[in-house]
């Protein structure tokens, strides 16, 4: 059986979930032809990297990624650190010959992304963004349902993240662009407007610091068909935890998800006929649950609830998959600068507060 070694760097709370995915996989894909062994962590202080190592039972840590990306037995990077520390450490590893995993957003610039991608068209190795929501059973479907044509021509859609932390456009606003776009394809043009709540804070010295980001952000994006849909994010959405929903109607029929009921896909079937007291017609609610394809949904059975942790442990998988037979994934660095150059347009409709055209289409 082939063994892959992966090494992390980043010991924060994405480098924790990348370890608790990686730990997992033995439970969760019991028919898989490969192992992932993780061999190595890095963190910015030597303290964290070795309490993490003897915590996770690991011999290998260090406070240099260069130290880890020189080891031969190491076959996959996890790039759990901060945005703008991605660029230098993925080209890095990429040039190393490692295969890539790498959080979302892939760099805090257009051209810093682009850079990337560039790096990863001429390397050998393999990349994915963690894109964690495209992978549980329920978004998968959508998806499903959308490449069979079950929603006909796209005519309205929308999407929110809203939060009461955290980033925003680049943080939040990345996870909704990118379900949203994955489910209806890029926008011809944006319009973006943002808002901060307080455009002057005190720093920890007893300053004042005044170069923000934003703590809202709504966009509207036009298809080339020319349907129309929203984009909200927020991280002062009083009352709400961690929610993430889209929404898709078209000409043949419509679908909706909530991270908030993250088993259930609702469907909206629109060729069903009309009918004396409403005959079929109605959203169905599709227990997608725990029903992966094998080698997934045996463990946890298929019928127990999965929680925002099972879609990184599924991002994982199938990206260790294709590295373990040599098949290019799909949600690659390439596909991560596409999402990028899309922020950055909103960013510049913000600015000027006009439509922006994309390109992306």
């Amino acid at each position: 059986m082939k063994t892959i070694g992966v090494g992390i760097i980043g010991w924060g709370f994405m480098g924790k979930t990348h370890a608790q995915a990686l730990r997992s996989l033995p439970l969760f894909y019991p028919g898989a032809d490969f192992r992932a062994e993780l061999r190595c962590v890095c963190a910015g202080h030597a303290e964290n990297a070795r309490a993490a190592a003897e915590a996770l039972g690991v011999d290998g840590w260090t406070d240099d990624y260069r130290a880890l990306l020189a080891r031969e037995d190491i076959d996959v990077v996890s790039v759990c650190t901060p945005n703008a520390m991605h660029e230098e450490m993925v080209i890095a590893a990429l040039e190393a010959g490692k295969h890539v995993y790498v959080d979302k957003p892939l760099a805090v610039t257009a051209e810093s992304a682009d850079r990337i991608a560039e790096a990863a068209a001429r390397a050998p190795g393999f990349t994915r963004m963690v894109f964690n929501n495209r992978y549980l059973p329920a978004t998968l479907r959508a998806r499903q349902l959308v490449e069979e044509g079950r929603i006909g021509e796209v005519l309205t859609f929308n999407a929110r993240y809203l939060h009461s932390q955290g980033g925003v456009l680049l943080d939040l606003g990345s996870h909704a662009l990118d379900l949203l776009t994955w489910l209806v394809g890029y926008p011809r043009r944006v319009l973006c407007k943002t808002f901060t709540l307080y455009p002057e804070r005190p720093t920890r010295s007893g300053g004042r610091e005044t170069a923000l980001a934003e703590d809202h952000v709504q966009l509207m994006l036009e298809l080339e068909n020319g349907a129309l849909g929203g984009v909200e994010a927020s991280k002062i959405a009083t009352g709400a935890d961690d929610e993430l929903s889209v929404e898709v109607r078209g000409t043949k029929g419509a679908l909706r998800w909530s991270s908030m009921d993250i088993n259930y896909l609702y469907y909206y079937d629109n060729t069903l006929p009309e009918a004396p007291y409403g005959g079929m017609r109605g959203f169905t609610r599709i227990e997608a649950v725990g029903r992966y394809p094998a080698p997934g949904g045996s463990f946890l059975p298929p019928k127990n609830s999965v929680g925002w942790e099972r879609g990184h442990l599924h991002c994982y998988y199938t990206f260790l998959d294709a590295v373990a037979h040599g098949r290019r994934p799909d949600n690659t660095v390439a596909d991560g600068a596409r999402l990028q150059r899309l922020m950055e347009d909103c960013r510049r409709s913000a600015q000027t507060g006009m439509w922006e055209e994309t390109g992306l289409r």
